[in-house]
């Protein structure tokens, strides 16, 4: 028991490491042309988070993309993110909502073509996750010219990257992540 337990804590500190780190060199690269920059590397690394083992680590790791975006948005001066029901809070709800979207896309094909499965999935996720933080935008900030620029950037350029790549990438990560720990390929609902 204790071995999963720290293997789980271990497993966090990482993923939050990696995705601090991948989610800072995106803005970093992109601060100077895009504004905010695409995350292109970190959506589909968030959305196999999201589809990695059960619903409680969906949980776990919608909140760590959360929670990064929001430090990360200090240090660049993102004030649109300031906001954790902005940056976090639609994250986590993704998080989770991208576990129960592979689940049930798992259960209607039967469990055949994971990968088409889990591309499919993320895709759904993406756009999920791209309508929550619009939405969270529009309702929890005080709007202006520097809301419809976020807005017609999100739409435009960011969210046409962040969808191919988390198509394209998030098996993959899935795959690697279950590799690496060992994880069984699909852990059910009710998952103790």
């Amino acid at each position: 028991m204790k071995k999963d337990i720290a293997h789980t804590v271990a497993f966090i500190g990482v993923m939050a490491a990696l995705m601090f780190v991948v989610l800072m060199l995106e803005t970093y690269v992109f601060i100077y042309f895009i504004k905010p920059s695409p995350a292109f590397l970190s959506i589909p690394l968030f959305v196999a988070l999201s589809m990695y083992g059960d619903w409680k680590r969906s949980f776990i790791g919608g909140t760590i993309f959360g929670c990064c975006s929001f430090i990360l948005s200090f240090m660049v001066g993102y004030t649109v993110f300031y906001n954790p029901l902005i940056s976090i809070l639609p994250r986590t709800v993704t998080g989770v909502a991208g576990y129960f979207i592979l689940h049930g896309l798992t259960k209607l094909t039967k469990e055949k073509g994971k990968d088409v499965v889990r591309g499919v999935a993320a895709a759904l996720t993406v756009l999920l996750h791209t309508v929550l933080v619009l939405g969270a935008m529009e309702l929890f900030s005080l709007g202006g010219a520097f809301i419809d620029t976020v807005w017609q950037t999100i739409i435009g350029i960011n969210f046409l990257s962040e969808f191919i790549c988390a198509i394209i990438l998030t098996p993959i990560l899935i795959r690697v992540m279950k590799k690496y720990t060992h994880t069984p390929d699909f852990l059910p609902l009710c998952n103790k």
